[in-house]
């Protein structure tokens, strides 16, 4: 159940819910108040009692900060590899000129079709990047068999092994962004941030007591502004259907660029002068 108001169900729902289960939580603390101390612990030592609220509500804030900090290096970590793979890309391009046609012109059009799927694959619906992927699997195997093609009758050269590699890490940077872009806070720390919310709740219930008016107001906006910080936090961890998305600039400059060189008509080498020595 957790999980799927985690990683399934919208935002917008998951804090309305997470809202009313800390108010009934806190509301639950209340009740048993009421139940188990009654009147007699009324003339309790004020104090104390905020020594305690700000205890518990420091270590939520802890647990809150930790688990943000997680999922902002995970977001950090799929920009940067946007712009790692556009480079890859751009370079196994580039290298690709250098071929003769047919290769260049199949490799470098394999290429750019390749680059077309990159723009966003962590970025859109569950469905649409599923077909993204599979297209992309097709494109990874095309693009290294075309490469053994054009390389194999010069194999044993330099320039053979620099266009390897440059398409090896092309293909290599665009595996890892997608295990990065499946890659989510452990679901157990969300778990654990989320009960310790409720348990945060049920505690003021109990400690504010009966307490009506700006206490329990305070309480409850409280409460709401930890609900926010939480679903931001699985805004962040949800790079497929959040609403913080990972800028894909470089790759939509790269795949620009691509397609204005392909526009281009092909320039043609200077015929070599056979007369001279």
């Amino acid at each position: 159940m957790i999980d799927i108001l985690l990683f399934r169900a919208p935002l917008w729902l998951a804090g309305i819910i997470l809202v009313l289960a800390c108010i009934l939580a806190r509301e639950a603390g209340s009740l048993l108040y009421r139940r188990v101390a009654g009147k007699s612990a009324k003339d309790e030592d004020n104090e104390a009692v905020s020594h305690i609220v700000g205890a518990i509500l420091g270590l939520l804030a802890f647990t809150v900060g930790f688990t943000f900090s997680i999922a902002l290096d995970r977001f950090d970590t799929r920009r940067t590899m946007v712009a790692e793979e556009a480079t890859a890309i751009d370079t196994a391009y580039q290298r690709a000129s250098l071929l003769d046609d047919p290769d260049r012109t199949k490799l470098q059009g394999t290429l750019r079709e390749y680059a077309h799927t990159r723009v966003a694959p962590d970025g859109v619906m569950d469905d649409q990047v599923e077909a993204e992927l599979r297209k992309d699997t097709v494109l990874r195997q095309r693009l290294w068999d075309e490469t053994r093609t054009a390389v194999f009758p010069f194999r044993q050269t330099d320039q053979a092994s620099s266009l390897v590699e440059a398409i090896n890490d092309a293909l290599n940077v665009g595996v890892r962004r997608e295990a990065a872009g499946r890659a989510h806070v452990p679901s157990r720390i969300l778990d654990v941030m989320i009960l310790s919310l409720l348990i945060t709740a049920g505690m003021l219930g109990y400690l504010l007591r009966d307490t009506k008016g700006t206490k329990r107001h305070a309480s409850t906006i409280l409460l709401i502004l930890f609900v926010i910080m939480l679903v931001l936090i699985m805004d962040i961890d949800r790079p497929r259907d959040g609403s913080i998305r990972v800028p894909q600039r470089a790759l939509e400059e790269l795949v620009k660029r691509l397609d204005s060189d392909a526009a281009r008509p092909p320039t043609l080498a200077p015929p070599v002068d056979v007369s001279r020595p």
